[in-house]
């Protein structure tokens, strides 16, 4: 299993003097991520189309970093789409494409969005309108858990999200299986109240690391989404060292917090 750790986004306000040095320009955040991490994921392009013009900025200023993109709300929350969105959508990420540095495009759908035969017929759109993209998909419905889902998914050219998300919510916790060409795991944190403020404790990346471990061997990418302080850059080394993955932390982020014992 080659696995790969990151963050799901790279630019927050409060990441400044915890992660990013207080004068780092902001064009040079990026840099500086890629410092720490190979993989990202990019969630603005949720919320807005991304231009062709940023992620040629984004892929000038590291040559390593590789990216996963989060679908635009249309393809999943509105689901009323066009030819000329995809094009539009696709058109943006060409040079992530012509670079061989693009990961996966992630297709996160709303709780409401749940398992039955009108929702799965358009997954099978969503697959012929994206074909040969690699796509993996984060339902967030408990209806579909079920092993005949994810065999369908697999089919229609799909890998799973895994995801760890606070027990007992409205979200599909798990369901820890590996389908499709790759593992894409999201970790949301486990606080009930605010939703990606969480700090995992080292026993509970351990446990979390064991399970993403029995998924199978495909190439396997975990992104840290608890992104409040900064709490996703310290799990996400300090889960890059568990899986002994060299890796600095920096001392800004070990004072932010008060678990620092983290070998």
């Amino acid at each position: 299993m080659r696995v790969y750790v990151g963050c799901s986004g790279f630019f927050y306000r409060d990441w400044v003097g915890t992660f990013y040095p207080p004068l780092l320009k902001r064009e040079d955040y990026i840099r500086f991520y890629a410092q720490y991490f190979e993989v990202v994921e990019i969630n603005s392009s949720f919320y807005t189309f991304p231009s062709r013009s940023t992620v040629k900025s984004m892929l000038s200023r590291t040559s390593t970093l590789r990216f996963a993109f989060k679908a635009h709300r249309i393809f999943t929350h509105f689901r009323k789409y066009t030819d000329q969105d995809v094009a539009k959508f696709l058109h943006a990420l060409e040079p992530i494409f012509e670079e061989d540095r693009f990961i996966a495009l992630l297709f996160q759908f709303p709780e409401s969005f749940g398992y039955g035969d009108e929702h799965l017929d358009y997954l099978e759109r969503l697959s012929k309108d994206f074909r040969g993209i690699q796509k993996v998909l984060e339902v967030r419905n408990k209806s579909f858990r079920k092993v005949d889902f994810y065999q369908r998914l697999e089919e229609l050219g799909f890998s799973l999200v895994n995801t760890d998300a606070p027990k007992g919510g409205r979200f599909l916790v798990g369901p820890w299986v590996g389908f499709g060409a790759i593992n894409y795991i999201r970790l949301h944190g486990r606080n009930m109240d605010r939703l990606y403020d969480y700090l995992y404790s080292l026993e509970e990346l351990k446990k979390l690391k064991d399970k993403i471990k029995k998924l199978g061997k495909r190439e396997t990418y975990v992104f840290f989404n608890n992104t409040v302080r900064a709490q996703a850059v310290l799990n996400a080394l300090q889960f890059k060292l568990l899986f002994g993955i060299r890796v600095d932390i920096p001392q800004s982020l070990q004072k932010s917090t008060r678990e620092k014992e983290w070998e």
